[in-house]
Parts: structure tokens; C-alpha cells; sequence
């Protein structure tokens, strides 16, 4: 008897071992394309501040190459 005890925990351990490995494994699987497509969301916001930000450097660029722009600096640093 005790031997069938014995063999009965150790097949039950083993299940136990190869049910938790596998649903690990689907957890990262899923953390992955949870992180992924949190990135991707990341990334779509970085490139649209990028646009915005290149609008404005453009727009100080104009200024600053204005011939009316070194004028008024010409005069205030008199």
C-alpha cells in the first residue's frame, strides 16, 4: 500500500509540476502581447509629439531667419 502511495504523489506532483508550467508559459505569452501593444501605443504617441514638435521648430526657424526678426535685435541691443 504504501507503495501505491508513494506512485500516486508522484504523478500527482508531476501533473501539478507540467498544469503550472504550461499556464506560466500562456501567462508570458499573454504579458507579451499585452506589453506589445502597449508599446506600440507608446510609440504612435512619441511620433505624433515628434510631428507636433517639427511643426514648432519650423515655425521658430521662420522667425528667427525674418529679416524684421535681426532688425528688432539690432535695436534692443542698442
Amino acid at each position: 500500500m504504501e507503495k501505491e502511495l508513494i506512485i500516486m504523489i508522484v504523478m500527482i506532483a508531476s501533473i501539478a509540476c507540467v498544469t503550472f508550467t504550461e499556464g506560466f508559459k500562456q501567462y508570458l505569452k499573454l504579458k507579451k502581447v499585452t506589453k506589445a501593444d502597449i508599446n506600440q501605443d507608446e510609440l504612435e504617441l512619441l511620433r505624433k509629439q515628434n510631428r507636433h514638435l517639427e511643426v514648432r521648430v519650423q515655425t521658430l526657424e521662420k522667425i528667427v531667419t525674418d529679416n524684421s526678426y535681426d532688425l528688432k535685435r539690432e535695436i534692443n541691443a542698442l
